[in-house]
């Protein structure tokens, strides 16, 4: 199946040729064709219902007497197999019958398309439907393969064509593809009922840090191609598909659903490492691994944006690896999630795009289609800029400058004489662009009602606003310049200027939500008047860039004391609505929960008695935004939680009764690591109180917590999520319940112990530790087992304790107290007097006394006299 928009079925431009072609269209490619003896032409191929046509290259109408070519006139497509972009239609003019009359192209048409493959599917599809609607009959489309290359020279398709390919890496083979897109495999590997999946039954045997892996039999390796969607569909998705993290999420999803046991072992982005075709696109990526009982799993997912000729949308491909899990060593999943890594580097389009339509790319650039990124990516790619940059943007943003100039809220002495601000005017009041803009596209906007065309000016308008916007916020000068330079200076005494404050109010551009009755003006709606209705925001459209700045540099809560000045309304119920509001981004909510993330650290939001208002505000957001589908802004609601919820235990409470703690259990089992390690934090705040932890295990908790203890405890790569690990558990350990639990039916103890180790000292990692193997050994049947285990390494950690890190001294002196009561214990602590020196190697003691010059804090010392008692007890009862 050829994906959508292959070629390119961009909507105003298939509007455009269908009015050319008098047929509605379902896709176009741009190529040079042949006709007869003629000299080859640039010209549209457009596909239609029952020809295809042939349009000029300036979409004004078909070329003479080879506009339009029943699929039924073809008889035969052969194509090249010296190139990739020729193919030869071989033409039955007088078989076609009267569907032939007006054609005048001869019996052959040799093209060059950059798109081949897609189109002669697309073709070889018209032809059957066309076939079965005149004839009632059901045949192949008939097609073969020959070396035409050798009349190149009768298509002008330049020197690309002829290109050394870059060969397979040694012991690789090329010729795998699948829906527009090829990669490298392994000699060995052969196509599975041609669906994009490929096996390699023997296995094989490389060299992996000097050491021979043998991978086993049954690899499967599968290319999955999503469908094409615009650079704009994707921005303005609410399903967080923008986001590629989410849509990795996705995939590992269903590649778990019927899998009870497994773990994640690899789970971040990725760099592709190879260009193979010299593929202008930008590429993007995200890998995981996964190990189950019966498979291991690793995967890559890419996204490829700004996908030529036309660059308006991005792709998405992922590389999904399978293999047998049983006797799988470590190594051999290095290596297969190397063999996974390479698959996915050598990733590349079929299709060679070398010639862009620039022409089109233009002049979306010029009616002001773009999103921000994409203008960025444009002037820094190709080049291109929208006509209107110089001078209507230039000018609007010199008007500004200058404004501030006069007041003397500059501190670039020479930003006005920037090379590209030469010869452009200054106007007192910038927004008069805008409207230059407006009048300027009068004779653009079509025929129509006076509503329609107002319709089409007011959406016009706010294309101009984003544009400036764009321009404003580093566009123009970069960081010399930006949307956050005009706010500092508005709020340094400037923002009482009306002009500057009308100049925001249009590039953040409020309207209402699909409303283009009317245009936008100073008098239509402002921030200040939906300040004071808040409920309203989720109304309202308006530039996302502009208002990402204007929360970041704090503008909004200033617009918000100035519009509450005599009231007691609380900026974060702004922050709520904003946070609910589905016009809202992934980035502007992200940066809305960051917000309320260094509010809370830099504000005492705990003090009084009942919850504070502000957090009894945010909390029912920021549940609403956890249970959302965006991975990362799940984790910035997590954390913002955990910040509101630290010290305060009615704040606990309430999130307690509202159900966050079975939403924390969802997350864990979503394996994601940013995830993981926000859900713990908040379970650490959430576990000190008795009935709280009663209700963690009661939804699950405990099996949870261990699941990602036994799954991580060897991964070096999340000593993070273990150091919380450590710390959930130590806490849960207070209940005698739990800790019998924990110790008799899970290997908890183990893993922690081994996890010791090989911690380094000093840090919060040992410290956790330290602390969760205290609380265990409260229990009798633990003392033995972590004693005769690690009682050497917790002496080991005495020693080179540091001040910095009192902690960790705290806890392993704990430790040792705890496991005191046990004979053994006390004997190893004694042994060659470890315990005496190693108080004294790190300080703390000097001569058998406490050292009054150590700098470990108080009252530690008391502690080390209780062990040291302990340890004389046992010498005068004789156990030692």
């Amino acid at each position: 199946r050829v994906p959508a928009r292959a070629m390119s079925t961009d909507v105003v431009i298939l509007n455009v040729l269908s009015a050319a072609c008098h047929e509605a269209l379902q896709m176009f490619d741009k190529a040079t064709v042949a006709f007869s003896d003629e000299e080859p032409k640039e010209c549209y191929v457009c596909i239609g219902k029952h020809f295809v046509f042939f349009a000029h290259k300036d979409m004004d109408g078909l070329v003479q007497g080879c506009g339009r070519l029943s699929y039924l006139q073809i008889s035969k497509a052969i194509t090249d197999t010296s190139t990739t972009r020729l193919f030869l239609l071989e033409l039955d003019n007088e078989g076609a019958g009267e569907v032939a009359d007006d054609w005048e192209g001869g019996d052959r048409l040799l093209i060059s398309a950059q798109h081949r493959e897609a189109l002669l599917e697309r073709i070889g599809l018209g032809w059957q439907a066309e076939l079965m609607y005149r004839t009632f009959q059901v045949r192949k489309f008939p097609q073969a393969r020959a070396g035409i290359g050798t009349q190149l020279g009768l298509v002008h398709s330049g020197e690309d064509d002829l290109e050394l390919p870059v060969r397979p890496f040694s012991g690789y083979e090329a010729g795998f593809t699948h829906r527009g897109y090829s990669i490298f495999l392994r000699t060995g590997f052969t196509s599975k009922a041609g669906l994009g999946t490929f096996t390699h039954e023997q296995g094989w045997e490389v060299s992996y840090n000097g050491r021979a892996v043998v991978v086993p039999g049954g690899v499967e390796l599968s290319l999955y191609v999503g469908e094409l969607c615009t650079l704009g569909e994707l921005e303005g998705s609410r399903s967080g598909q923008d986001d590629l993290k989410t849509v990795a999420h996705t995939y590992k999803q269903a590649l778990l659903e019927n899998i009870d046991q497994f773990y994640i072992t690899v789970n971040g982005s990725y760099m592709k490492k190879m260009n193979r075709t010299g593929d202008i696109a930008s590429w993007e990526g995200w890998e995981f691994f996964i190990r189950a009982k019966e498979y291991v799993f690793g995967c890559i997912v890419m996204r490829r944006a700004y996908i030529p000729p036309l660059c308006d949308a991005a792709q998405d491909i992922a590389v999904l690896l399978r293999c047998p899990a049983e006797s799988l060593s470590h190594d051999a999943c290095e290596v297969l999630l190397d063999e996974c890594r390479a698959v996915a580097d050598s990733a590349a389009p079929v299709a060679q795009v070398r010639h862009l339509a620039t022409d089109i790319i233009q002049a979306r650039l010029d009616s002001l289609q773009c999103t921000e990124e994409a203008y960025r990516w444009f002037e820094g790619r190709l080049g291109l800029t929208p006509v209107h940059r110089h001078p209507a943007a230039t000018k609007f943003l010199k008007s500004i400058i200058k404004i501030l100039d006069i007041e003397g809220q500059i501190h670039d002495d020479t930003i006005l004489e920037d090379p590209i601000f030469t010869d452009v005017p200054v106007l007192h009041d910038p927004l008069v662009v805008g409207q230059e803009m407006l009048s300027d596209a009068e004779s653009l906007l079509g025929d129509g009602t006076k509503s329609e065309r107002e319709e089409r000016r007011s959406a016009w308008y706010q294309r101009i606003s984003k544009y400036l916007a764009f321009c404003v916020d580093g566009g123009l000068l970069g960081e010399r310049f930006t949307i956050g330079t005009l706010l500092q200076a508005m709020h340094r005494g400037a923002g009482e200027i009306k002009v500057l404050r009308t100049v925001v109010e249009f590039l953040l551009h409020l309207m209402p939500h699909g409303d283009y009755s009317k245009k936008w003006s100073p008098s239509f709606v402002s921030l200040s008047q939906l300040l004071h209705e808040p409920e309203r925001f989720g109304k309202y459209s308006f530039n996302r860039s502009v208002m990402r700045v204007l929360l970041h540099e704090n503008h909004l809560a200033s617009e918000w004391k100035r519009a509450h000045r005599s009231s007691d309304a609380l900026y974060e119920s702004l922050l709520a609505g904003l946070l609910t509001n589905d016009d809202l981004g992934l980035p502007l909510k992200t940066l809305i929960c960051r917000q309320i993330l260094e509010n809370t650290s830099t504000n005492d939001w705990t003090a009084g008695e009942g919850e504070p208002p502000r957090i009894k505000v945010l909390v029912p957001a920021l549940l609403e935004v956890m249970g959302g589908p965006s991975l990362s802004l799940t984790s910035c609601a997590t954390a913002a939680l955990v910040n509101l919820s630290c010290g305060k235990d009615v704040v606990k409470s309430s999130l307690v009764q509202v159900g966050v703690i079975p939403m924390c259990m969802r997350q864990l089992k979503s394996k994601d690591d940013d995830l993981t390690l926000y859900t713990l934090y908040l379970l650490v705040n959430l576990t000190k109180l008795p009935h709280h932890r009663a209700i963690v295990v009661r939804n699950g908790g405990v099996p949870l917590l261990v699941d990602i203890l036994t799954s991580s405890y060897q991964n070096v790569r999340k000593q993070k999520i273990l150091t919380e690990i450590a710390s959930v558990v130590g806490q849960l350990c207070n209940d005698p319940e739990i800790r019998t639990v924990l110790s008799d039916d899970y290997p908890v103890v183990l893993c922690l112990l081994w996890v010791n180790d090989q911690a380094p000292p000093n840090g919060k990692l040992k410290s956790k530790l330290l602390f969760a193997l205290r609380q265990l050994a409260a229990g009798g049947q633990n003392k033995c087992k972590i004693g005769e285990h690690a009682i050497v390494n917790v002496l080991e950690q005495i020693a080179q304790a540091r001040p910095k890190f009192p902690d960790c001294l705290a806890n392993a002196i704990l430790l040792l107290l705890a496991l005191s009561s046990i004979s053994s214990n006390v004997s190893i602590m004694a042994r060659q007097d470890r315990l005496t020196q190693a108080l004294e190697s790190c300080g703390l003691a000097k001569q058998g006394q406490e050292n009054p010059a150590h700098k470990f804090g108080p009252g530690l010392w008391e502690k080390v006299e209780v062990l040291l008692v302990r340890i004389r007890e046992e010498f005068v009862m004789g156990s030692i």
